[in-house]
Order: C-alpha cells, then sequence, then structure tokens
C-alpha cells in the first residue's frame, strides 16, 4: 500500500505541476484558493504554550504573533478547541485575530481555526468533503493544509479552517432584495446524547443546551431558541402528509434534502443523521424570517466506507423519516444523490481532488511529530482514500438503479 501511494502522489505531482512553495496571499480568497501547502508561525512565551498544552481541556486565552506565508499580525489570541479530537501533545487551536484589538483582521479575516486532524489518519478526509459541499453549492467554511510552527519548531500538519461567523454568512449567503445576510441568529449544535430532531417539550432548556447562540447573545431566550422549539415540535407533531405545508416556512426543505443527500453520499457518520445522533452543524435563521438552514461544518467522520447504504440515516430520525415516506421528497433525494454523482464524475472531480490532496500533505504528515498514528497508518488511509470516488460512484449506482441496501451493490 506505501508503494503505491508513492506511485500515485509522484506521478500525480508531476501530472499537475504543483508547486510547494506557499504563496503570498492578499486577501482570503486567495488564501483559501492556493493549491500549495501553506505555513502557519505561532510566536509565543514557551511557558503559555506548555500551559495551553497542559491544560487542553480548558478554554483559556494566550497572546500570540501570527504569521502566515511571511504576512505578521501582532498580539492575537490562541486558545484550545475542540472537542473528542481535543489533546495536549498536539492542541487543535483557535486563532482570534481581534482578541485583545477588537479592529484587528488578518485577510479581512476575524479569526480561523487550526484543525489539528487527530480524528482523521489520512488528513484529507474535512478538506475534501469541505470542497465537495461548495461545488455542491452547500454552505460551508474554506480550507486549506497548513505545516504549523510554534516559536520556530514544526509543530505538525494542521488545516487552516474559516470560522462560521458574520463574515462567512455574508459570504455563503450574500444578499436577499438588498439585504445581506450575515445578521440572522445563529447557532452551534452542541452533542449532548442520542438526540435525532425528537420532541423535547416546551420549555427552552433543552435547546439551550444544543443550540449555543453565536450571535444575538443578549436577545431574550424566548426570541433565540422558540423557532427551534416549535420546529421540532410541529416536525414531531404533524402527519408526513402535512409536514411540507406546516414547517415549510421554519426550514427550508431542499436545502436539507440536499444536505442530508451530501453526506450521505460522502458516507458521513458523525453528522445530521450521525449512528450516534445529530451532530457537527450549525443552524442559521436567515435575517428577518424565521426560516432556518444548515451549514456543514466538521467533516473528519466522512469517507467511512464507500458501501455504507444510502438510505442509512439513523433509525429515528423523525424529520428525515416523515420526509422520506413523501413521493416527491424521496425524488428530491433521489435527485440530488444522482446530481452527487454527477459533479462527483464531472472531469474526474472527485478522484482528482483527493489525489492533489494527498500530494499536498503527504511529506509534512509523514514529518508530523505530533502526529497520533504512524506513517504506515497514514499511508494506509490515504491509499483507502485514492480508491474510494470510484468505489463511492459505483456503489452509490448501483443502489439508486436496484434500491437502497440491495446486498447485490456489495463487492463482498
Amino acid at each position: 500500500m506505501a508503494n503505491r501511494v508513492a506511485t500515485l502522489v509522484t506521478t500525480i505531482a508531476a501530472v499537475l505541476c504543483l508547486g510547494v512553495v506557499p504563496s503570498r496571499a492578499q486577501t482570503a480568497d486567495e488564501l483559501f484558493a492556493s493549491e500549495t501547502l501553506q505555513r502557519v508561525d505561532l510566536y509565543l512565551h514557551s511557558a503559555d504554550w506548555a500551559k495551553l498544552k497542559a491544560d487542553f481541556q480548558a478554554n483559556t486565552y494566550y497572546p500570540a504573533d501570527v504569521t502566515v506565508n511571511g504576512q505578521t499580525v501582532y498580539n492575537a489570541g490562541i486558545r484550545s478547541r475542540g472537542r473528542g479530537s481535543r489533546s495536549g501533545s498536539k492542541p487543535g487551536l483557535r486563532v482570534d485575530f481581534d482578541r485583545y484589538s477588537s479592529q484587528q483582521t488578518f485577510l479581512g479575516l476575524k479569526s480561523f481555526v487550526l484543525d489539528n486532524l487527530t480524528q482523521d489518519p489520512s488528513g484529507i478526509h474535512e478538506t475534501v468533503a469541505a470542497a465537495f459541499y461548495a461545488r455542491l453549492g452547500i454552505p460551508v467554511s474554506r480550507e486549506i493544509h497548513a505545516r504549523l510552527y510554534v516559536n520556530n519548531e514544526y509543530a505538525g500538519l494542521y488545516a487552516v479552517v474559516e470560522t462560521v461567523d458574520k463574515d462567512m454568512l455574508a459570504r455563503v449567503f450574500g444578499s436577499i432584495e438588498g439585504n445581506v445576510q450575515n445578521d440572522g441568529y445563529l447557532f452551534e449544535f452542541k452533542y449532548q446524547d442520542e438526540w435525532r430532531f425528537t420532541n423535547l417539550g416546551t420549555s427552552l432548556d433543552p435547546y439551550k443546551a444544543r443550540f449555543e447562540a453565536t450571535t444575538h447573545e443578549s436577545k431574550s431566550d424566548e426570541e433565540k431558541y422558540r423557532p427551534i422549539e416549535t420546529l421540532v415540535r410541529l416536525t414531531n407533531e404533524t402527519a408526513a402528509a402535512d409536514l411540507p405545508g406546516t414547517i415549510g416556512g421554519l426550514l427550508d426543505l431542499p436545502a436539507y434534502i440536499r444536505f442530508v443527500a451530501a453526506q450521505n453520499f460522502l458516507a458521513e457518520t458523525d453528522g445530521f443523521l450521525g449512528k450516534f445522533g445529530m451532530n457537527n452543524f450549525y443552524l442559521y435563521r436567515l435575517e428577518d424570517s424565521n426560516l432556518h438552514t444548515l451549514i456543514m461544518w466538521d467533516a473528519d467522520n466522512t469517507f467511512y466506507s464507500p458501501e455504507l447504504p444510502i438510505n442509512d440515516w439513523g433509525e429515528g430520525t423523525t424529520l428525515m423519516e416523515k420526509l422520506m415516506s413523501l413521493p416527491e421528497y424521496n425524488a428530491l433525494y433521489q435527485a440530488e444523490m444522482v446530481r452527487n454523482i454527477e459533479l462527483a464524475e464531472a472531469d474526474g472531480w472527485l478522484d482528482t481532488e483527493i489525489i492533489r490532496q494527498v500530494q499536498r500533505i503527504d511529506t509534512a504528515m509523514k514529518e508530523d511529530p505530533a502526529k497520533p498514528y504512524s506513517v504506515a497508518t497514514y499511508e494506509g488511509s490515504a491509499g483507502t482514500m485514492l480508491s474510494y470516488a470510484r468505489a463511492r460512484v459505483a456503489f452509490v449506482r448501483c443502489e439508486l438503479e436496484r434500491g437502497a441496501g440491495n446486498t447485490s451493490c456489495r463487492t463482498q
């Protein structure tokens, strides 16, 4: 497997003629559009870095100077971040450029995340998935790989991830009738238990625990959470046949179907239809509206298996089960699956993107001193990814033709 990965990486590098020297981005668009591996440097007191790593479960901020490809921002704030990915040896980091100076930005960004890639030995699950979601027109952060150096010492391979904030909302949602859509109600979903959009009662407390408001924090709980409670309650109380008419003004149903179809196409096991309940998304209520939509976040657990059934949406996921019982929404889901195949296959996009990203990170991953897996494990995971696109397309096409769950679609 290692020889196969090395051969493919070398071949594709020659074909694509990808450079290895990072260019100096002048805008956030240029940073995230780059095809080269970036370099991020953090300069902070060595004692602060030691404290951050020792107390990695805390959200304590430390001052640091941040240099990206030679451009420096002084006195930013950094802290440990993540849930299952929190690490003392290779911390995931949030970088806030405006932590100590409210007007300070970098390339127009107020912050970004440095994903430590500790849950994905291939190093490309999330970055490839994010690129594919964007190709599908699904709201998602932009990402780019980078070598991270702390006080001039290589700390490992990371992914620079665009923060979901008002600037990102403006970029993704644009304007409606001249009104920039960046001042709605944004919530980050916080996993608590195996919840599948079932009714939690009329109290707002269960919704406050699960949906952390990241805009309009000072608004009343009634203003922030009652529309979410109403959406969930009506989803559970309404008969399937009446559901679109009842909640269509509260949830963008075509966008929802597009979102979950993409997650299932990419074999996501920890998303909205996760095996252990809903997880890893933002919920956004559009400005001056009660209409909610989903924003993709944290796709480390995509590409679980090329043979994950396309009807794998978790037993008891009320919203999905009701919609899939309706012919028009079932047909829409099937059509989105076909669209996923088309955009994955067009010009060999998904296959080429996987190969391109493996080539980009290969040396940096092998040299990563803090990765929690061996080089052999990385090479095996990268090799699996290199064959994933064709296998997944073939399997999904088969299930669309023969029916989801048809055992004849399996190779084993």
